[in-house]
């Protein structure tokens, strides 16, 4: 993986409510093609070593304009995951509005839309936050928009920061 460092967005592991056992792991990498990012989740080493289920793949168009890398550290507070698909057959409602994104600047790490992979069509969101817990990622995100949940597959996970620096 060290080989695509200087295209990474943000990588590491999500986690059990424990926050000690992994689950799974996300790289936000920049890639050439649809083919590429495949390869690239072939060779993934916990991917090839056969210890996820699925996965899922996604272009990801960087609303931020900044690595997880140049995020600033202060606060003690988890780090959280976002996934926020789209249900098949759903309008295309924004996630976020502007205004939560400008309230949310200091604690977003990483923001960006997700489009399909092979023709870019929405597919919905993610982002990685810094918040004091779960239930407060949730509140966030539902505040002021009734029936998220309606539109999106919406997955909160804890998440760290991986990868070396």
């Amino acid at each position: 993986m060290d080989g695509f460092a200087g295209g990474m967005t943000a990588r590491g592991p999500t986690l059990a409510d424990d926050r000690e056992q992994w689950t799974g792991s996300l790289h936000i990498v920049d890639l050439p093609s649809a083919e590429a990012a495949r390869a690239f989740v072939e060779r993934e080493p916990y991917n090839a070593a056969g210890l996820y289920d699925q996965h899922i793949i996604r272009r990801f168009e960087n609303l931020l304009g900044r690595t997880m890398w140049e995020f600033p550290e202060g606060s003690a507070d988890p780090r959280f995951l976002v996934i926020a698909q789209r249900e098949p057959g759903a309008e295309e409602p924004a996630l976020l509005l502007p205004g939560l994104e400008a309230r949310l600047r200091e604690q977003l790490i990483v923001h960006g839309d997700l489009l399909s992979l092979d023709d870019a069509r929405p597919a919905g969101v993610a982002l990685a936050l810094r918040a004091p817990t779960r239930d407060a990622v949730g509140a966030l995100l539902r505040d002021g928009r009734p029936g998220l949940d309606e539109h999106f597959d919406l997955q909160i996970l804890d998440w760290e920061f991986g990868g070396r620096r």
